[in-house]
């Protein structure tokens, strides 16, 4: 079960999102549009509860003006996992490479949307400073990416619009296959690229033009998740 209520202020939309997990109760706080989303999972005890505690929420919110809203949800074809570095770790992985060169496609990619405020901060301090780090260049992403993701890319991670983005040019290949084509030549594997800030500003423009086309195109949003 889950529900999403609103409340348009002058300038930015409040929401809230609430939904049942068995007997688990996960609540997203924030404004639309905004990077600082909050997450948080309440245990209840039993699915029974969960659905009262949720029930009971959305009058608390309804007595403050909020209007339920319908959620939409994600693509049947997407579980929000973008990408896994592990995912890369075995087969045709080069042996003589360390397998931190699994992670080097998603760090350049992530740099890029860190720049365009598509990250979804948090309230993370400690990732708050390490995103900076990456912005003065004092960290690469895929450092950042093995450091503070685990390595692992999920919707949580991104804005609403990033994920919109995100679903169209990296979930579906179109991607890695500008990484190849840009960085990927005459080298052994797409491994094999270094990971280093030359090659993050040869990627930049491509990156920058595909999403300014993909801005100009869409009509709708696919998915309105936070």
């Amino acid at each position: 079960m889950k529900i999403r209520l609103e409340k348009k202020n002058r300038i930015l939309t409040d929401f809230i999102q609430i939904e049942t997990d068995g007997h688990l109760l996960k609540i997203r706080t924030g404004k639309k549009g905004e990077t600082n989303i909050l997450n948080s999972t309440k245990h209840c005890g039993t699915s029974e509860k969960a659905i009262i505690e949720l029930n009971l929420i959305k009058q608390e919110y309804i007595d403050n003006k909020y209007i339920e809203v319908n959620p939409k949800t994600k693509p049947t074809d997407f579980n929000g996992v973008y990408d896994k570095a592990k995912w890369h770790f075995g087969g045709d992985f080069p042996k003589e490479l360390s397998n931190f060169q699994g992670y080097v496609h998603t760090g350049y990619y992530l740099v890029w949307i860190i720049e365009k405020g598509l990250f979804n901060l948090g309230t993370d301090e400690s990732i708050i400073k390490e995103i900076d780090k990456v912005k003065k260049r004092k960290i690469t992403g895929a450092e950042f990416f093995e450091k503070n993701l685990d390595g692992v890319l999920l919707d949580k991670d991104l804005t609403e619009k990033g994920n919109e983005f995100s679903y169209e040019y990296y979930e579906k290949g179109k991607f890695l296959n500008d990484y190849s084509e840009v960085l990927g030549k005459n080298l052994p594997t797409l491994y094999h690229i270094k990971d280093d800030w030359d090659n993050y500003d040869k990627l930049k423009p491509i990156l920058e033009k595909r999403f300014n086309n993909w801005e100009k195109s869409r009509k709708r949003k696919w998915w309105m998740f936070n």
